[in-house]
């Protein structure tokens, strides 16, 4: 279906594989970084306590658009002064309906490996699913927090996270790796990057390994379809399952 080796036309701009990490490491971190800064001072010029930030779904919601629009923003940046085109990372045409049913299948897939890999581990390790993340929104109240969760618990990771891995990172290493390493290098970070965030002290591996089986998908949607369009998708529709869940005595 694709070209399991290093690409022929492999683009040397992206640079070494180690500043492609170093780079999305650190986007990842001073993005979140700054949009706590914005978010502290507006606080401070309207006269709320800091503890607004983790009280107030308006507040997370400004946070979460300021920290997504950043990585973004820094992935677009770096992309323009290396000489490379949107099509190095994903955004080379416009979607389409095979999209639509390529996310699809990779939706399924995606449950079916969850699935596989749960049980296993759940055999193996007995504590395996214990721990909640910590999404924040912990106090709506009425449609319009809800609404505003939605968007940036379900929508805006997404949009942010996507162009950052499987579009930077992931193409990145592609141009130096073999399909199968720069699929698990990509997908091992975006697990360990979601390990933390619980309500308790422990590491919450339901949440990496959810997060790594989800990667392993959506690098395959990638490289399926040339586009980052399918993995957004799945992505949204993940997060969107996720959101029921986890509020579902709001919402329901």
């Amino acid at each position: 279906m694709f070209n399991w080796r290093v690409p022929s036309n492999k683009n040397s701009n992206f640079g070494p594989p180690w500043r492609v990490i170093l780079n999305v490491l650190l986007i990842f971190i001073v993005s979140q970084l700054i949009a706590v800064i914005i978010v502290e001072v507006l606080l401070q010029l309207v006269g709320e306590p800091s503890s607004a930030l983790d009280n107030s779904p308006g507040y997370q919601f400004i946070y979460i658009v300021i920290a997504e629009g950043l990585a973004v923003a820094s992935v677009f940046s770096i992309i323009k002064n290396r000489g490379l085109r949107m099509a190095s990372i994903g955004f080379g045409r416009k979607p389409n309906l095979g999209d639509l049913g390529r996310g699809l299948i990779g939706f399924g897939a995606f449950y079916g490996l969850l699935i596989i890999a749960s049980v296993i581990l759940s055999q193996i390790f007995p504590d395996f699913n214990k721990g909640t993340q910590d999404v924040g929104f912990n106090n709506l109240h009425g449609s319009l927090s809800v609404a505003v969760a939605f968007i940036a618990l379900v929508i805006l990771p997404p949009l942010g996270e996507e162009p950052l891995v499987r579009g930077y990172l992931y193409s990145g290493l592609r141009s130096k790796m073999k399909f199968v390493p720069a699929m698990l290098i990509t997908s091992i970070l975006f697990g360990a990057a979601h390990l933390d965030g619980g309500t308790t002290s422990s590491l919450l591996w339901a949440a990496g390994i959810n997060t790594f089986v989800l990667s392993l998908v959506l690098v395959y949607l990638r490289e399926w379809t040339g586009a980052l369009y399918a993995g957004i998708l799945v992505h949204m529709l993940n997060n969107a399952i996720a959101f029921g869940v986890h509020f579902h005595g709001i919402i329901f």
